[in-house]
């Protein structure tokens, strides 16, 4: 069986990384994956897709928008895919319009997060029109990561409609229980004290992480407690204007950038707390990987952090830009660490990644038998 997937780049992001943990659970089953990528770059995930076996597509959307259709169909024509698994929230109407002419049997639409990120003028309602119209004729399944993305995406009557169906993101365990534990090791590294508390937020630095309003509270948390400090890893757009906004409020003594990072369980094991300021997401796999090394969690109140949060004690949810609860929050949970050390919870089977790899599997089969 062969699977196209359809991604803007094939970086270190969360969907992109939830997708290609599962190439080498669903090889076991018999099931290549390749992937068509829009932006036309190189990905960082790009040598490793074919070191287990897959392609990487180029196929530029733009600048010429207007060839783009021709161009993967002829990308289809080229290979015989039985599914094309598209991620690209309202653009999967195009994509699954293309395939469905290109006769691929199996056309999947997924959901993985609550908005797109654009300003919803009219012209873009339009466009949101047209794309549902398009993926509700050709998508022969329309998958989300959580209830909440489906709910926008689709509507609130989406358990109405048959090929809808939310499976949850997993993550790979193992790779949590093999790293060990480095606190001191950690701090070491930072400059900091053994004694130091440590907060950690992994993210791209982008708009919808909220970066700006984790920092504004920064000077409040540590006037509190100055043996507090933050990790903010990952790289992105915003990440150079977040370290000048770090430098114009005096706090970098306490706020530590670390850049992309290839060693996030072992940071994630030598925290006492993770926050979560997102303004949006789908299904933050951050926030399980906090929690499968029983890191607690203080995280806004959106779609997927509260499904989350239906399976597991170790999540606080607070308002979104609430700043003060936000800052109250990392207080209270880092006073808890210290006094009573990390609280033990299972992991929660609903988002274990062999979990996950089955409930696409059983989609990709009903594909295929039609």
């Amino acid at each position: 069986m062969r699977v196209l997937h359809i991604f803007g780049r094939m970086d270190r992001h969360g969907a992109e990384m939830r997708t290609f943990e599962l190439m080498p659970l669903l090889a076991e089953r018999g099931v290549q994956f390749d992937f068509c990528t829009l932006s036309g770059g190189e990905g960082e995930l790009d040598d490793q897709i074919c070191q287990l076996g897959g392609e990487v597509h180029p196929c530029p959307l733009r600048p010429d928008v207007l060839t783009f259709g021709k161009r993967f169909r002829q990308i289809l024509s080229g290979s015989d895919y039985d599914i094309v698994h598209s991620h690209e929230h309202y653009f999967n109407g195009n994509i699954v319009r293309l395939a469905h002419k290109a006769g691929i049997k199996g056309r999947i639409a997924h959901f993985r997060t609550t908005y797109d990120g654009k300003v919803v003028t009219f012209r873009r309602k339009l466009y949101y029109a047209l794309m549902r119209r398009w993926m509700d004729k050709h998508a022969t399944a329309i998958l989300a990561v959580c209830r909440g993305a489906m709910d926008h995406a689709w509507g609130p009557d989406w358990e109405e409609e048959p090929r809808c169906r939310v499976i949850y993101n997993g993550i790979d365990l193992h790779k949590f229980k093999e790293s060990a534990v480095d606190r001191d090791g950690v701090r070491s590294e930072l400059g900091i004290s053994r004694d130091s508390k440590l907060v950690i937020y992994v993210a791209r630095f982008i708009w919808e992480k909220a970066h700006d309003l984790l920092l504004d509270l920064v000077e409040q948390v540590v006037s509190s407690d100055s043996s507090i400090h933050f990790l903010l890893v990952g790289g992105g757009a915003l990440q150079e204007e977040m370290q000048v906004k770090s430098q114009a409020l005096n706090i970098t003594d306490n706020v530590h950038f670390t850049g992309t990072r290839n060693d996030v369980p072992r940071l994630l094991k030598a925290s006492d707390c993770f926050v979560l300021p997102s303004r949006r997401e789908g299904l933050p796999g951050v926030v399980l990987e906090a929690i499968a090394v029983n890191l607690p969690v203080i995280a806004t109140d959106l779609p997927g952090v509260r499904e989350i949060a239906e399976h597991t004690e170790l999540i606080s949810i607070i308002p979104v830009e609430d700043r003060e609860a936000l800052a109250a929050g990392i207080l209270k949970r880092c006073e808890d660490v210290e006094a009573q050390g990390r609280a033990k919870s299972p992991f929660p089977e609903a988002f274990n990644l062999q979990r996950c790899a089955e409930k696409v599997f059983e989609v990709y089969l009903k594909q295929i038998q039609g």
